[in-house]
């Protein structure tokens, strides 16, 4: 599954009258089967879930809770789920009879009272782009929550993972409390994202250049592992940047701000500043890195490859093809949870 879906509208339930005044429109998403679904996952499980009699009923109930933009109903069951946000929905069963609907928007006559999460106005017709704009703009609840973004103005909206609370968005997620996403992936896969927001996904480095756009000189990239349920280990690099892709991507940053990790991206002669992304089908090193270390990245054209693959599998073949970040203090391989996420200076714009 892509995580840049688009929002293009496949079916459009018949708008109906809630009062004299308001209406609601949903529009048809995807649904997909997922044998292992994420354990203790928030962003999964639903509101509430009750039986009803039709899948009008469903929507009606979806309008009548605040907090709902999202419905699945089962046509066997009779099952209504409610979701708070998100594009397509997802099931460990048998997903035959199940339908999945996304609110567009709640309006009255002169104005929309409940739009999709990320978009705002009267008429739902802004959308912020990025998880800090959805902060500052205040048009968001000040949580963690999936939201719709359009980084470019003439670009795709796509749906990200978002801490309101700080304005951060996450561009790679993985956990062991979701299955495994294999990450050693094409240049193409790579520019475009895969995965799932729920579970473990890359955000695309399409789009993540077109977010690092809109405040060129402002961008941290946040590192975030976790070694178990309780210790957390971070890095921050300030002044992060890529560029487009005919320049293959390639990497800047100012600076390592400070951290509990050690710093294993500009580390002297080990730094990755200056240097292209490279996947196995598209290799900017002459020593099989990507191959290697079984994923993506900004590898030095060293034998070293990399200090960190935070791309690689949770059990390797080898050390290098295993997750892993090295340091001055060691090398960290056993993570819970890694999260690449971009914030910006608290003294920029």
């Amino acid at each position: 599954m892509e995580i840049t879906s688009s929002i293009m509208i496949i079916l459009l339930l018949p708008l109906y009258s809630i009062s004299s005044s308001i209406t609601s429109i949903y529009l048809q998403t995807k649904m997909f089967q997922e044998i292992q679904t994420c354990e203790n996952d928030n962003y999964h499980h639903p509101i509430s879930e009750h039986q009803v009699v039709s899948q009008i009923d469903c929507s009606r109930l979806c309008t009548s809770v605040e907090e709902c933009r999202q419905f699945m109903f089962d046509k066997q069951t009779k099952l209504c789920s409610l979701f708070e946000a998100s594009e397509n929905c997802f099931s460990a069963g048998d997903i035959q009879h199940k339908v999945c609907y996304r609110q567009k928007s709640i309006c009255n006559s002169t104005k929309c009272s409940r739009c999709p999460v990320g978009y705002y106005g009267d008429q739902c017709e802004n959308i912020i782009v990025d998880c800090r704009d959805g902060r500052d703009r205040s048009v968001v609840t000040i949580k963690k929550q999936r939201s719709y973004i359009q980084p470019s103005a003439n670009g795709s909206v796509i749906e990200v993972l978002c801490d309101f609370k700080w304005g951060k968005t996450l561009i790679m997620r993985r956990t062991t409390l979701c299955k495994e996403v294999d990450f050693n992936r094409t240049w193409n896969e790579y520019v475009m994202g895969f995965g799932a927001i729920h579970a473990e996904y890359w955000l695309g480095l399409e789009n993540v250049f077109n977010i690092l756009q809109n405040f060129p000189t402002a961008n941290v990239l946040n590192i975030i592992l976790r070694d178990g349920y309780t210790a957390l280990f971070q890095s921050h690099y300030r002044g992060f940047d890529i560029s487009n892709d005919p320049n293959d991507y390639t990497v800047s940053i100012s600076g390592f701000d400070n951290g509990t990790t050690g710093d294993s991206l500009t580390n002297g002669i080990y730094s990755i500043n200056g240097r292209p992304f490279s996947t196995y089908d598209r290799d900017h090193t002459s020593h099989n890195c990507p191959g290697r270390f079984h994923g993506g990245w900004w590898y030095l054209d060293d034998s070293v490859c990399s200090r960190a693959n935070l791309f690689g599998r949770r059990s390797g073949y080898t050390i290098e093809s295993t997750c892993h970040w090295q340091d001055d203090f060691g090398l960290e391989t056993n993570f819970t949870t890694i999260e690449m996420i971009l914030k910006r200076w608290q003294s920029g714009p």
